[in-house]
Order: structure tokens, then sequence, then C-alpha cells
């Protein structure tokens, strides 16, 4: 799996949840991105994924996360309005599907992202 924003591709490497599970039969779209303090996501057209036993509202640079009240994929990658210290915390618990590698996406890629960039999903 892939993301695609700003001419970069994003390998994704998929955990063993039931979140990437699901995730991993969807079909390619292409969504708009929204930011968030220093997080960004966007609304897919998944449908069934419920929050799972060990969601959680904080994240790990290199993690990807599928927040179900807002049907969205989003990645942290700094401090958002809902963070203590320097946590990345999001608007409320998430869960954790994929991984990226940190060293070929850094966080001053993410940093240069705007609101309403398309970004394509691609399995």
């Amino acid at each position: 799996m892939k993301l695609l924003v700003n001419n970069k591709t994003i390998n994704i490497s998929l955990l063993d949840t039931k979140t990437a599970h699901i995730i991993s039969k969807s079909k390619e779209f292409s969504s708009l991105i929204s930011t968030w303090g220093e997080e960004i996501y966007f609304k897919t057209p998944i449908k069934g994924i419920k929050l799972e036993e060990n969601a959680r509202d904080t994240m790990d640079f290199g993690e990807i996360a599928y927040w179900v009240e807002g049907n969205s994929i989003a990645i942290g990658f700094g401090i958002t309005r809902a963070s203590i210290n320097d946590e990345i915390r999001l608007v409320s618990k998430v869960n954790i599907w994929a991984k990226f590698n940190t060293k070929e996406n850094d966080i001053n890629f993410f940093k240069s992202i705007k609101d309403d960039t398309i970004i394509k999903f691609m399995n």
C-alpha cells in the first residue's frame, strides 16, 4: 500500500490488526487533506471499522491511524492542540493500523503539506 501526496510516494507497512485487514481490501481513492496542528487527516470511503480495544489517543511519528469518528486516516507528526508537552496526541482514540519509514519521510515533508492538498490512497 502507498499514499501519494505532493509528488511523493509514502510506502505503508500494514500491522496485524482488524483495521489493517479492512483497509487492505479497499479500492484506490483520492481525498483532500485537512490539518490539525501537526497532524494531517483525510476522509475515506472505507466502511465497517470500529474502535479496537487497544485504540489510543497518542501515537509515534511513523504510525498511521484510523480515526473512527471522522471516518479518516490520520498521520500525526508533532504537536496538536490536544498535545501535552511534546507528545503527538490526536483529538480522540484511534486505531493504529500501519507504519511508514521515518527516514524516507521526515517531519519537514509533513509540515509542508497544506489544507486541501490532494492525497491518493493506492492499494
